[in-house]
């Protein structure tokens, strides 16, 4: 089984930063209160996103980011390979969709993207692709062995 677990050191500083620029800008002004939602989003950031841990095992490879609010799992039945990757830096951190894959990422340019038998492709940010592609590949060489 593989595990590994990435810390996102730009969501942690980027939120630890609004986070303080919240207080700050509450302890300045009357109206506190208004920078409490600015506080707020700047925790769930922090807790939602300061890590990913990705699991590698004969089922499934799953994302577990932060505090495990959020979770993804890939069955190993349904990816057809697996091969490192480096994102641009427009594509940004964090979950979305741009049009051609999912990105699941917390920290860095690396990744290992996924395609689907079913023609969908997901990439997994990892500051070790090299160690997660071998691990996907290793699994779903035992998945399907040649004949």
């Amino acid at each position: 089984m593989y595990r590994h677990t990435q810390s996102g050191r730009l969501m942690v500083l980027s939120s630890l930063g609004m986070f303080a620029c919240a207080l700050a800008a509450g302890a300045l002004t009357p109206r506190s209160f208004a920078f409490y939602p600015l506080a707020l989003a700047a925790a769930f950031i922090y807790f939602g996103f300061r890590e990913l841990t990705v699991e590698v095992d004969h089922e499934e490879i799953r994302l577990t980011f932060g505090a495990g609010w959020f979770k993804k799992a890939f069955p190993l039945s349904g990816v057809e390979s697996a091969a490192a990757v480096r994102n641009s830096w427009w594509n940004g951190w964090g979950v979305k969709y741009n049009g051609r894959y999912w990105l699941y990422n917390v920290d860095g340019f690396d990744a290992v993207e996924l395609r689907f038998r079913d023609g969908r492709a997901a990439r997994i940010g990892t500051d070790e692709p090299a160690a997660l592609e071998a691990a996907i590949r290793a699994r779903l060489a035992k998945a399907r062995p040649l004949n």
